[in-house]
């Protein structure tokens, strides 16, 4: 099947990193930093299959950290070898084997958070007419030394994957050589052969983890929101709770589905991103959301997050109600948030509590919703 491949290099035992355990399967911001690395790919409809080189004996623990991940597109791991070369060049050797791969995407399962945008770029790169290898880089913003020497920094740029490449073309160059150990990266190759590399803009997010302080996220920042809605008197208006409709409950009032939980949550979202708050974005005075589906609004937010290169860490949500009772309902609001936000469920915490006879929620009159939302990036 011809098409665009991806090639992870996972391989690595990741000594420098984390010691028994390689980095690629460490866990960060509830999933495993190689289904981050997969799940980069997977909202690209061109790219037709995905596969991980894996190092020997640890397909267990590679079938337990991609559980989640149900993507057709995922082939069946392979076996790397001594060094990242051998490794890749396995990669394309298998693929070569099952299909007749058109353009192939090497990339390392250490950038395990590279921005939608820069894959964006590789891909429009490589498939202009003429175009053979793309190079995401990012400009040094240190000074430079080679050798001891000063260099110009603005002649200095660094160097990121994923790289694109014509397949035959990188798959050939590889076959050419048993080791090479000269070649840091993918393109080295290509250089060395003399065939043109193109350059597009990297992103300074799309950093590879290789020490253990590199897989604690910094840069964090908390958003915090807060929503009410009183009940409806329309006993055909239903009730829409973070994401779900409860049917045997009556409604609430609100321009859109008044989803008060997922508009709480829009809010702690936009607050953690400095973007203002829910009405900014979805005004109440625009017949463009009068009953529209909060789950777009939460949409809107993951795409915002991915523009911002940012990444969700912990979701706690507090529903403040005496009816519906929440813990009857939380596991699917959980999932629903989850698949809204393209994010693990285990990050995701929603629960119930009541104001022992206190104030209009105790009286039934509405729903109060709390929300806390960190991110990273």
């Amino acid at each position: 099947m011809p098409g665009i491949y991806v090639v992870i290099a996972a391989a690595g035992t990741g000594a420098r990193c984390c010691g028994a355990i390689p980095k690629q399967f460490r866990i960060v911001a509830g999933r495993s930093v190689l289904e981050h690395a997969v799940r980069l790919f997977l909202p690209f409809p061109c790219v037709s299959g995905i596969l991980c080189v894996i190092p020997d004996g640890f397909r267990g623990v590679y079938d337990g950290v991609l559980r989640g991940c149900g993507d057709s597109r995922l082939l069946q791991p392979i076996f790397g070898g001594a060094s990242r070369f051998s490794s890749v060049k396995r990669g394309l050797d298998h693929l070569s084997e099952l299909f007749t791969p058109d353009v192939v995407l090497i990339h390392d399962a250490a950038r395990a958070f590279c921005p939608e945008p820069v894959i964006d770029r590789v891909l429009e790169a490589i498939r202009s007419p003429g175009a053979l290898a793309v190079v995401p880089v990012i400009p040094s913003i240190d000074a430079v030394r080679i050798s001891g020497n000063p260099t110009d920094k603005s002649q200095v740029n660094l160097v990121q994957t994923p790289q694109a490449f014509n397949f035959k073309l990188i798959h050939g160059l590889y076959n050419r050589l048993e080791e090479a150990p000269e070649f840091s990266d993918d393109a080295s190759l290509c250089d060395a052969a003399g065939v043109r590399v193109t350059i597009v803009d990297g992103h300074k997010s799309n950093k590879k983890i290789t020490f253990p302080e590199d897989l604690e996220m910094t840069n964090f920042r908390t958003g915090f929101g807060i929503d009410a809605h009183r009940f409806s008197t329309d006993p055909t208006r239903g009730l829409f709770l973070m994401g779900i409709r409860i049917d045997e409950h009556l409604g609430l009032e609100g321009h859109s589905d008044a989803d008060v939980g997922i508009h709480s949550l829009v809010d702690a979202i936009l607050g953690a991103l400095g973007a203002g708050d829910i009405g900014v974005h979805f005004p109440s005075t625009d017949p463009t959301w009068k009953s529209a589906d909060s789950k777009i609004f939460l949409r809107y937010c993951r795409d915002l997050l991915n523009q911002r290169c940012s990444t969700i860490n912990n979701i706690d949500v507090t529903i403040v109600c005496e009816t519906p009772k929440i813990t009857n309902h939380s596991s699917s609001m959980k999932r629903e948030v989850s698949r809204c936000l393209d994010i693990c469920e285990d990050i995701i915490n929603i629960k119930g509590k009541t104001t022992e006879g206190m104030g209009f929620t105790d009286h039934r009159e509405g729903i109060v919703v709390y929300s806390i939302v960190t991110i990273s990036g």
